[in-house]
């Protein structure tokens, strides 16, 4: 589990009980339309295909939620964390070959807040720092202004620290 406390989000393992969040960005009218299909429902069969692609092709991946705060004024309340999105580093051929593919995927109502660019920033920079990933690539729809902002923002920024 990897805590970001600048943007007060947490990056954690998979659960099978994010499918259904995932799940909800799928069906999500506008959202679908930044996925690699056309904006149709889905349903039982797309929810097993993301489990199998996590669980038999991810490098790494990484659930993202908010860092919940108990109120000082209640000690015994519950935590909370919401469901912010995914970020991952899907395997480009075997696993373990040090290749990788970066996506990040934000719910819609934590757009605009410099999540992408942070989680960016973080998930690529442990790839080669931590899991010596040597190559990794991503890939953004045309039309996904948002993503392409936050690629060439990091890449204009940061990409040296990785240069050895």
């Amino acid at each position: 589990m990897f805590d970001l406390p600048k943007i007060g989000l947490r990056l954690r393992a998979f659960r099978v009980g994010d499918l259904d969040d995932i799940m909800r960005m799928e069906n999500d009218k506008e959202m679908a339309s930044l996925f690699q299909h056309f904006t149709i429902p889905m349903g039982e069969k797309c929810k097993q295909s993301w489990k199998d692609g996590i669980e038999n092709y991810a490098e790494m991946w990484c659930t993202i939620e908010t860092i919940s705060q108990k109120s000082s004024s209640n000690k015994n309340e519950e935590e909370c964390p919401e469901f912010v999105g995914f970020a991952a580093l899907w395997s480009a051929g075997e696993l373990g070959e040090r290749i990788a593919t970066f996506a990040i995927g934000l719910v819609k109502e934590f757009w605009g807040r410099g999540y992408g660019t942070e989680i960016t920033r973080f998930m690529v920079g442990y790839a080669f720092q931590h899991l010596n990933m040597h190559h990794i690539t991503l890939r953004v729809l045309q039309g996904n202004g948002r993503a392409i902002a936050v690629y060439q923002k990091w890449y204009a920024v940061s990409w040296r620290c990785f240069i050895h």
